[in-house]
């Protein structure tokens, strides 16, 4: 062995940090006297090294390996002629040490390079770096004072890479929520640009927001996105109009937004290189329901070691430049303690332990490291909290996801195209959970859910085939995340938030003020803060809050449940019913629409297997008498004359449909033998409705018209389930071509149906379907009337039609004006007539 190396060795192997040094590193204040000027940074980074010391081991390791303080310390002492380094002892003798602790000249006297490092550890522990780098600089040895300091601050950079490399390593893949053992996401696969503005909106642009659903609620945020000055997480930080830039920012947003997923893309992208790297040297994310947990007293310097996940991280270093660094709050709202603290609870120093609490309220207060960057994501009902002890602070908003940024989720999620446009097909198509599918959980949940049922069918199953069971879904979710939180709470206060609800909807109003809360003795509770979104508007010269569901339809949604809940007493319980009949009564009259989605709601909860999903996950009573009410009042309304069609009875359908019990729709649709919805435009979802209650239906031979409701091939197929009993089906003047028409015959063929009429005229059919159509139609026995005018039908499709007027002897009108037949393919057409009516068979051919 090198005798260099040995010595070395043999040095390293003694206890540079006698017991409970190290631990004091974190808590002593030190002396930068002995500095000259542009020398502090040097100083903070060498002492740092020193922490790489462990008492008891025998070769001090530095973190992520390599050389250790020692080393450097060594290496400069070696590159000393022996007239430099005797120069350096003596004035080392007669330097200011650090806590006047002078090294005695009788150890000193004979030294080796070897022994003087072990000296300079053993008495001045951190600042032997440092000391050295001063007493260099005194002797005139500048070129080693700057190696020696290039060397320190090399190893600073290293670990800042190294600290980067970990939080890329920990922020790279996101698990969600239903994740099997094992699976993991790549996070940029997953995250989508939100929505963010920085500027609040009136009261009357939040209450239009509540309101609006479907397409207008869509183009509510994109206006947002241009009237209330959107950003991005990139431009957080960035100076203001005035040219002024925040030192905080407080990043609000209702649960289930995505501010969680916003912190977790904005740490992958500083440590990936692709944010803030000219603005901050390191980035911390300290997640308050972590913090929540913690008993024990702390200091900042703690903190910054967890999130380093380094015993032997280089805490004054990364303290040397605050205005460098970013300390990301994320979830205040979940911070079980208070933060009103008394004047002298305060701290500013970094190492100073007390409780989480107060390094918390000091580093917010910017009593701590007043020039550190600090972002905070909370829910609204907690961004006041804040606003007494922030300085100056940006406000910032994350409204969800836009059009786009919906349309790129489902992409995303599925890395499958087919299976994106069935997903959104099914959200654009209905109108509450299109609306709601602005928050990122309800689009995560929807794709979750398809995902899985698309593994064994090509169509959604019925976890989610109802509005009610998607609300349900996202509701049991949110307390899911929360489950500490709504354990504490009582089911009293899910009555209460529920009745809330009930008595905005009744009084048509979404903005709640204290007062209401208080009523619904409301004022503190979990659910609140979960399921409201607490706003401050202006009133005058003051400002005042109020509090809204995240949306109106969830507010909706909830007025419903307390219709089910079971109340305490009978006498409630009959009271409620009571109420019922009366909501079910108010929805029948005119210019009372509003209630038309409760009702619907209310018809869902009702089903047996939400109830049981319900009492299993809320742990709350439902009402076994509300399904036998709605069953009653479903049979009243089918008998009433006139009776329903139009849009009035397709509402009515929704309603039995939200059930999922066949029962419901046995026990009405007979009825309902004739169904028009003629001019009304159908959406997906409407034909599955109206499928479903067909499919349930006593009777055979139902009668639907559904001319000119922009049917395509898509609607036709969640109409199939129901087709098998009718007899009569009018799909004249929509645009349901050949695709149409395929989807069509598979299903006259399966259910071997028993249709009397089919009314397919201007439908841009083409001689490709013509076969495919007189083959399947051929063989019925109970065809009387086909209707295929206004098509592009030309003389290839002739010996088609000829078949089918030959072979279907039920067939007795056939109407086949404004297509391509041409005069050959008339005269051929004509003449089978003749030869039809000839044999006695009656038949009218129109041309």
């Amino acid at each position: 062995m090198d005798p260099k190396v040995g010595m070395r060795c043999q040095c390293y192997s003694l206890h540079f940090c006698p017991p409970g040094n190290l631990q004091n590193l974190f808590q002593r204040p030190f002396s930068c006297e002995l500095l000259h000027d542009g020398q502090a940074t040097s100083f903070l980074l060498a002492l740092d090294m020193v922490l790489c010391l462990q008492p008891g081991c025998e070769l001090a390791m530095e973190s992520g390996g390599g050389a250790t303080m020692p080393d450097f310390l060594l290496d400069a002492l070696e590159d000393l002629g022996q007239e430099d380094f005797e120069k350096f002892k003596f004035k080392l003798r007669t330097a200011a040490a650090p806590g006047g602790k002078n090294i005695p000249l009788g150890r000193m006297e004979k030294a080796t390079r070897e022994k003087m490092v072990e000296l300079l550890v053993e008495f001045y522990e951190e600042e032997a770096a440092a000391l050295m780098i001063t007493i260099f600089e005194d002797i005139g040895l500048k070129y080693n004072a700057s190696k020696l300091s290039k060397e320190v601050g090399k190893q600073f950079q290293d670990y800042k890479k190294k600290y980067a490399e970990n939080v890329k390593e920990e922020y790279l893949l996101t698990e969600d929520r239903n994740s099997l053992f094992g699976e993991s996401t790549p996070l940029n696969a997953r995250y989508i640009e939100l929505l963010i503005i920085k500027k609040h909106r009136p009261q009357k642009q939040r209450e239009l927001e509540l309101v609006a659903t479907g397409r207008p609620h869509m183009d509510i945020l994109e206006t947002n996105s241009s009237n209330y000055s959107s950003t991005d997480i990139q431009s957080l930080f960035e100076p203001d109009e005035s040219g002024i830039a925040p030192r905080t920012v407080v990043l609000q947003g209702p649960a289930g937004i995505g501010k969680t997923m916003t912190v977790q893309k904005i740490m992958l992208g500083w440590a990936a290189g692709e944010l803030y790297q000219d603005v901050f040297d390191y980035v911390f994310c300290i997640r308050c329901r972590e913090l929540s947990l913690a008993e024990d007293a702390s200091s900042l310097a703690d903190l910054i070691v967890d999130q380093c996940q380094d015993m032997y991280a280089p805490v004054k270093g990364i303290l040397a430049h605050p205005e460098k660094l970013l300390f990301i709050i994320d979830g205040f709202d979940e911070l079980c303690c208070s933060l009103e603290l008394i004047g002298d609870s305060f701290c500013d120093d970094p190492y100073s332990k007390m409780s989480i609490q107060g390094v918390l309220s000091s580093l917010l207060r910017k009593q701590l490291l007043p020039k550190s960057y600090l972002l905070i994501t909370t829910r609204p009902g907690a961004a006041e909290k804040l606003h007494g002890c922030l300085k100056f602070p940006r406000f910032a908003e994350i409204l969800g996801f836009t059009e786009k940024g919906r349309r790129e989720y489902f992409f995303k999620f599925f890395k499958d195209d087919q299976k994106a446009n069935l997903a959104l097909r099914f959200i654009e198509n209905t109108s509450a959970v299109s609306t709601i599918c602005f928050i990122p959980m309800v689009c995560w949940i929807i794709c979750s859910v398809i995902r899985v049922e698309l593994e064994t069918e090509d169509e959604i199953a019925d976890t989610l085939d109802t509005t009610t069971k998607v609300f349900v879904q996202f509701s049991h979710n949110l307390l899911k995340h929360d489950s500490a939180k709504w354990k504490n709470s009582s089911l009293n206060e899910l009555g209460r938030l529920c009745s809330l609800a009930r008595a905005g909807i009744l009084g048509q109003k979404i903005l709640f003020e204290e007062q209401d809360l208080k009523e619904q003795h409301l004022e503190v509770s979990a659910l609140k803060d979960l399921f409201l979104d607490r706003r401050t508007f202006q009133r005058g010269i003051g400002r005042h809050n109020l509090y809204s569901f995240l949306h109106l339809c969830f507010q909706e949604f909830f007025a419903a449940m307390w219709y089910i809940l079971q109340k305490d007493s009978t006498e409630v319980s009959d009271n409620s019913m009571g109420d019922l009949k009366t909501l079910l009564a108010e929805c029948e009259k005119p210019g009372n629409e509003h209630l038309t989605l409760t009702v619907c709601f209310v018809f869902g909860l009702s089903s047996e297997k939400v109830r049981i999903f319900l009492e299993q996950t809320l742990q709350c009573k439902t009402s076994a008498l509300v399904k036998p009410f709605l069953l009653q009042r479903a049979e009243e309304v089918a008998t009433k004359e006139p009776p329903r069609k139009g849009h009035c009875l397709l509402k009515f359908f929704h309603c039995l449909f939200e059930t999922q019990e066949a029962e419901f729709a046995n026990r009405v649709m007979h009825h309902f033998q004739n169904i028009n919805l003629s001019y009304q435009m159908l959406s997906v979802l409407d034909c599955r409705v109206l499928a479903f209650c067909l499919q349930h239906s006593k009777i055979e031979d139902h009668s639907i018209d559904l001319t000119f409701c922009r049917l395509k091939s898509y609607h036709m197929r969640a109409l199939a389930p129901g087709i098998k009993n009718c007899t009569t089906l009018k799909f004249g003047s929509n645009k349901l071509g050949n695709s149409g028409v395929h989807v069509l015959c598979a299903t006259l063929k399966e259910l071997d149906c028993n249709v009397t009429t089919l009314d397919l005229d201007e439908n841009y059919l083409t001689d490709a379907c013509a076969q495919e159509l007189c083959t399947i139609l051929s063989t019925s026995h109970t065809l009387c009337t086909l209707d295929l005018q206004d098509n592009s039908f030309s003389e290839v499709s002739v010996p088609f039609i000829r078949h089918l007027m030959e072979t279907c002897p039920s067939l007795t009108v056939l109407w086949l004006g404004s297509n391509g037949f041409g005069e050959k393919g008339r005269k051929r057409l004509k003449q089978q007539e003749k030869k039809l009516t000839k044999s006695g068979r009656p038949f009218l051919l129109w041309l």
